[in-house]
């Protein structure tokens, strides 16, 4: 019993990094809540008082004097933080017969919000708290399973609580492919989102001020969406085709790619990143076994290129595509500046880097990537990976060792360069993502994947704040 009791107290979310006392008296919420004029943050009170009772049961007002027993909410710069973080999201509270909330934005204003109510009551003083990380994501494969509305708005909300600000909707797997569709009523597998209900997990996101971004994977992974185009399959050898990837050599199929595109990146207009996947496209190491791809490389890119070319040439297609929508665009890394293939065409350099894995000694180490100038975000798939799966070599992430062993800087090993670690003060660097992959979709409902992931994504959200 001592042994949870412990662990539970390691996932409370830390003291503030900058306390400090200045009188014997306490203060405690008794008068009302005073937000700003603007109304901008109603509505988050609103929903945090879900959580608070105490928030919940206050007046709530716009601006005014402020009385004895109040919490004033303001947004600004506080001094303090200056030097602190170059990030939007720190928040002070100066503590007195009153409170008052200096939020660096609307969505430091939550979290500050949330830390004054978890403490209850504060020591007359001041405080400071902002996060060590920048990005802090959950990315859901909501495309093998069909996971409802209802239940990924409970898991924004967790976010929220968890001081987490992006979700990644994965909605395109080779196993189902999970909205709504116009253009292509053809793909959508048959239990899905319906544009409307994603518009209100947008909504939800928006309104607790987290962001939220699309993840279409191409030009693999897209076995759902080329169930009824077998045509625009690629061929390996001897005419096979391969289910799950896209014929690359094929204008057809290129349009069909980025006719979905278009269509999900209005659907998505405000989100800020767009997440095209490009991993597990094929067999990396083995580019031969597609001569299709040789042969159109020369003829579309010159006589020394090949497959890789024209992959990476793929990639910066669909990359200028997205771009042009007004999206920031992310790639995984595992089919990139690998050691075995010699590249002609280069990768966008203004592509972000999704740094998941470095399991197979042909991946390029984080260095690869670094040296060449590109920004990278930590997916470590060894501590940040839940997956659906049951396979003696697998087990959930522990979130004890997320928080002892691990760390934001700290990326997947690579087998032949051996540990790798980034600054999470670098400009290169810009955050860390927690993973919810749903390989045997069956294996476990809703309410099961939330309880055994639940304590591994706090101790993620705590990790990357501290």
């Amino acid at each position: 019993m001592m042994m949870e009791e412990n662990f539970m107290a390691m996932l409370q979310f830390p003291q503030p990094k900058l306390v400090e006392k200045t009188g014997e008296g306490t203060w405690r919420l008794t008068g009302r809540v005073i937000l700003p004029e603007d109304g901008s943050l109603d509505r988050a009170a609103a929903l945090l008082g879900e959580d608070y009772p105490a928030l919940a049961a206050a007046e709530k007002v716009r601006g005014g004097a402020v009385r004895p027993g109040d919490l004033v909410v303001r947004l600004g710069q506080p001094e303090v933080l200056a030097d602190k973080t170059t990030f939007d999201e720190g928040f002070t509270v100066e503590v007195g017969a009153s409170a008052e909330l200096t939020a660096q934005s609307r969505r430091a204003a939550v979290y500050g919000l949330r830390t004054v109510f978890e403490a209850g009551e504060l020591a007359f003083g001041h405080l400071a708290d902002w996060p060590c990380t920048n990005e802090r994501g959950l990315h859901l494969d909501a495309g093998r399973k069909y996971y409802t509305k209802d239940w990924i708005m409970e898991r924004v909300k967790d976010l929220s609580r968890n001081r987490m600000n992006v979700l990644w909707l994965h909605f395109s797997e080779n196993e189902g492919f999970r909205i709504d569709s116009e253009r292509h009523p053809e793909v959508p597998s048959r239990f899905h989102l319906t544009k409307d209900e994603v518009r209100e997990i947008i909504a939800l996101c928006g309104e607790l001020f987290v962001d939220s971004n699309p993840a279409l994977a191409c030009p693999g992974h897209l076995g759902a969406a080329l169930l009824e185009h077998p045509r625009w399959r690629l061929n390996r050898e001897m005419a096979e085709p391969l289910y799950s990837a896209l014929d690359i050599t094929n204008p057809d199929a290129r349009a069909f790619l980025l006719e979905l595109v278009d269509e999900y990146a209005e659907l998505f207009a405000g989100s800020k990143v767009f997440h095209i996947g490009g991993d597990e496209f094929i067999d990396f190491n083995h580019f031969e076994r597609f001569p299709e791809m040789d042969a159109c490389a020369r003829e579309r890119l010159g006589p020394d290129c090949g497959g890789v070319d024209l992959y990476v040439d793929f990639l910066n297609q669909v990359i200028a595509h997205v771009r042009a929508k007004g999206f920031q665009v992310r790639v995984w890394n595992d089919g990139l500046f690998r050691p075995d293939q010699a590249e002609h065409v280069e990768l966008d350099r203004n592509v972000q880097i999704a740094f998941w894995s470095n399991w197979d000694k042909g991946m390029a180490p984080l260095k690869a990537f670094l040296d060449r100038g590109y920004q990278v975000v930590n997916y470590h798939s060894e501590y940040l990976y839940f997956i659906l799966l049951i396979r003696k070599d697998y087990s959930d992430p522990d979130p004890d060792k997320i928080l002892t062993q691990w760390h934001p800087g700290m990326f997947p090993t690579h087998p032949v360069s051996g540990p790798q670690t980034l600054d999470p003060k670098s400009e290169q660097m810009l955050g860390c993502c927690y993973s919810i992959w749903s390989d045997w979709p069956d294996l476990e409902d809703e309410e099961e994947v939330d309880r055994r992931s639940r304590d591994s994504i706090r101790a993620f959200g705590i990790r990357c704040w501290q």
